[in-house]
Parts: structure tokens; C-alpha cells; sequence
């Protein structure tokens, strides 16, 4: 559906220098909020305000946001809970709740393990599950939830009711090519048992999900590398939307697909994106469904990027970084809304 799209790079912002990850969610109160890592969050840099991990709320349009650092970083609403230790690449509101996927940075990467951490009153303060996503060889690495939407609303009717979890696969040394899917009943993000993996078409093509990460399949592979920068529906066509950096901060690409566990169609593949280039790494590329327009064809990206050739072309090396986008539409084809 989606054949092209086009970065608008004369709208480029950036905010926070020397704070990454920048993972964002649509709140109840019809903010966004976002997560950064060891920076001082927004009116902070590298070293004032700096924490492992700090959480924000940002208020007002993407054209005159304002951000304010709620737990952690310079001048924060409240003291940071993840001080020292501490990185999430994924958020996501449910019910007025925030969650958040949390590699707690207690080992060699990338065997660390991974917590769902919550908060009750909107990023103030923090609790978290007292079992993880373990470390291992071959491990779910938990990293990144589908948003659907004001405080997790406008899943489409056949997902409605379940939490979507993506991540790649621990595993030392090479390159990650596959990612994978985990959802969970919304009553029980808290329980481990709780968590089911996708393993494939089932009967009738219907997804087939089961306990064990040992079935586990993936949604999506790309034999250059698939570090996924993040995903999110786009109600107005009906598609999900999903971004994964092959190599590094230049090198992304955009897919599209009706469904989480695809098909997957590329919609722009990157070697230079935003003059950058493979030295470095691609952290987050996301498309927060409260920015995007009704026609859902133009929506605006929060990425984050870092080191090398991250500091080239546009410079958004270690930052919060906006830009708007604009996707071209195949006009014979009607949205497919699953």
C-alpha cells in the first residue's frame, strides 16, 4: 500500500544533547512519554542531570513540544529510580498504567536480563516484576512494545486485549537477522507464565502461539542485520509499521504489513539515510500515532542514533531527534484494517 516516503529534513529538531534511546507512548493525558539513556534528559547533557535511565513527558505538538524530565535527569519532577543501571528501548501505556521493558545491565552484553517494570502515576515513580526475561544464549531478548494508540486504544479488533512484545534473540558474536513476537493478556503483563510466543501460521492461517520461546518463529528477517528500531499502527491504513536498523545509524529500513507477524513490505531501504552512514549504531526509529495526520500519511519520527558516522550528515549523534515524514500511497489499493 505504502510506495514510497519522504524525510523532510528542513523540519529537523533536536533537544537532550547526550541522552539516547528516546523509545516513546501515548498517555492517557494526551502527552507523550518518552525514555532516555546516561544523559541528563531534556535541558540536561552527558554529565548534568545524567542517570542510566530517566523518563519524560513531552507536552504540546511536534512543531513547539515542550519536554519536561519526570523521574530522573536535570531538574526532575521526582528522583530517578535507575540512577546507575537501567536502559528500555520500549513503552507503552495500558488502563493509565506505563510500562516498560528494562535491561537491567547486569552482565556482559548482550546477556542481560530483562524486567517489566510499571508505573502507576505516569513515570513518577517505579516498580518492577521480581522474574525476568533471562540471560542466555538463544534467549527472547524483550525490547520494543507495539503502541496502538491513546493509553493503548485503537488496537484493531483481532489484537484487542493483549500487550505485543518484540525482541531479537540473545546470542554472542555475528549479526542479529531475525526478530521475534511476544504478546500477553492485558490483566497479566505482571505474570511470566502469562506470555505466549509466536510460532507461526496455524489453521486457516491464524496465528499459532505457545509458552515455550523454543517454537518460537520469527515476524520478520533480514540477512543484513535487524536491530528494530520500533513499531507502531497506523489506524488510518490499516498497517502496522516497523523500522530496523541493518548495520548502523545510516543504514535503516521501513516496512509495512497488515498484521505484527507480517508479511513485510519494504517500504525504503537506507545505506546514507539522513547522511549517515554503517559506523556506529542505530538505537530507535518511531512514528508516535499521536503525531501522525488523520489521513495517517504523514507522521512525524523520533529516532535516536549514536557514535561514528552518527555524527556526520544531519549530526544527530547522542540526541533527541525529530523530523517529519510523509508516506506516498498506492491510490488503486483501499486500507486493509485487520
Amino acid at each position: 500500500m505504502i510506495t514510497g516516503m519522504t524525510w523532510k529534513w528542513d523540519t529537523y529538531k533536536t533537544a537532550a544533547l547526550g541522552s539516547d534511546l528516546w523509545p516513546a507512548t501515548w498517555g492517557p493525558d494526551d502527552n507523550l512519554y518518552v525514555s532516555w539513556g546516561d544523559g541528563g534528559g531534556f535541558g540536561g547533557s552527558d554529565s548534568d542531570g545524567r542517570v542510566s535511565m530517566g523518563f519524560a513527558r513531552i507536552e504540546g505538538g511536534p512543531e513547539n513540544f515542550r519536554g519536561i524530565n519526570i523521574n530522573g535527569g536535570k531538574n526532575p519532577e521526582n528522583k530517578p529510580d535507575f540512577p546507575k543501571k537501567g536502559k528500555t528501548g520500549g513503552l507503552f501505556f495500558s488502563k493509565g498504567i506505563l510500562y516498560s521493558s528494562v535491561n537491567l545491565q547486569d552482565g556482559k552484553w548482550p546477556f542481560v536480563n530483562h524486567v517489566i517494570a510499571w508505573s502507576a502515576d505516569k513515570g513518577a515513580t517505579w516498580s518492577r516484576c521480581n522474574w525476568f526475561f533471562e540471560k542466555g544464549e538463544g534467549n527472547f531478548q524483550a525490547a520494543r512494545f507495539i503502541n496502538f494508540g491513546k493509553d493503548g486504544s485503537g488496537a484493531p479488533r483481532s489484537l484487542r486485549g493483549y500487550a505485543y512484545l518484540l525482541g531479537g534473540k540473545q546470542h554472542m558474536g555475528g549479526t542479529n537477522t531475525s526478530i521475534f513476537l511476544a504478546r500477553v493478556s492485558l490483566d497479566k503483563i505482571r505474570e511470566r507464565e502469562a506470555y505466549e510466543f509466536y510460532c507461526g501460521p496455524g489453521k486457516r492461517n491464524k496465528p499459532l502461539w505457545k509458552r515455550e520461546t523454543e517454537s518460537m518463529v520469527p515476524i520478520f528477517a533480514d540477512a543484513n542485520g535487524a536491530d528494530l528500531g520500533g513499531i507502531v499502527y497506523d489506524p488510518a491504513l490499516g498497517k502496522f509499521l516497523l523500522t530496523s536498523f541493518h548495520t548502523g545509524p545510516g543504514q535503516l529500513g521501513v516496512f509495512e504489513a497488515p498484521q505484527p507477524w507480517g508479511p513485510w513490505s519494504t517500504i525504503a531501504y537506507y545505506s546514507d539515510w539522513g547522511g549517515m552512514a554503517a559506523d556506529g549504531e542505530g538505537l530507535t526509529c518511531d512514528f508516535p500515532q499521536k503525531w501522525m495526520r488523520s489521513d495517517g500519511l504523514s507522521a512525524w519520527a523520533i529516532f535516536s542514533v549514536y557514535g561514528g558516522s552518527a555524527k556526520r550528515g544531519i549530526n544527530a549523534h547522542d540526541r533527541f531527534n525529530l523530523v517529519e515524514v510523509t508516506f506516498s500511497r498506492n491510490k488503486r489499493q483501499n486500507s486493509s484494517k485487520p
